[in-house]
């Protein structure tokens, strides 16, 4: 069963901001490189310069994505996760 996410609980546009446009927890220089979709790349630019107005970077954006969908996901993915280890490694 799929849980709805932060878009389908009828928050409003401001609820939007304050969950996804804010700082990251820690700098990008602690974190990994990652390649994503051009498409997608100019996107996420948007809305950081357009909605964000400059202050937040991809970074900032993509780790509060990210912890959005691991805090709405995590049972699910928990669960699959189980369901597809080896009971016994030997």
């Amino acid at each position: 069963m799929q849980k709805k996410s932060f878009f389908n609980r009828g928050k409003r546009q401001d609820d939007y901001e304050k969950l996804f446009l804010r700082p990251a927890p820690v700098t990008a220089r602690s974190g990994k490189t990652v390649y994503i979709r051009r498409e997608f790349h100019e996107r996420i630019t948007r809305i950081t310069q357009i909605i964000g107005g400059n202050e937040y970077s991809l970074f900032d954006y993509l780790d509060s994505v990210l912890e959005d969908h691991f805090n709405t996901y995590q049972g699910d993915i928990s669960e699959l996760y189980r369901q597809r280890t080896p009971k016994n490694i030997f």
